[in-house]
């Protein structure tokens, strides 16, 4: 049986490193609040039609193998 979790609290993280846990999907933070405000400021300058009804902003599977490449690192370091 394979688990995999949502986001990468800390918990999340130690069971991912002690193998309880095969995969974290992981969202961006970062990204989420800057193409919202993005949107925004399109929003406010009356530049509405431009604006899409949904915005994917991605998500990252993060496994044991990946956990400490530099880009998994530099998202889950607004975690810590």
């Amino acid at each position: 049986v394979k688990l995999v979790a949502f986001d990468a609290a800390q918990p999340e993280i130690d069971a991912l490193r002690r193998g309880t846990i095969q995969a974290l999907i992981v969202q961006n933070p970062f990204k989420m609040g800057y193409e919202g405000v993005k949107l925004a400021v399109r929003a406010v300058r009356g530049d509405r039609a431009s604006i899409p009804k949904r915005v994917d902003t991605g998500v990252t599977v993060v496994t044991k193998e990946n956990l400490d490449s530099p880009e998994v690192q530099e998202l889950l370091k607004e975690r810590r």
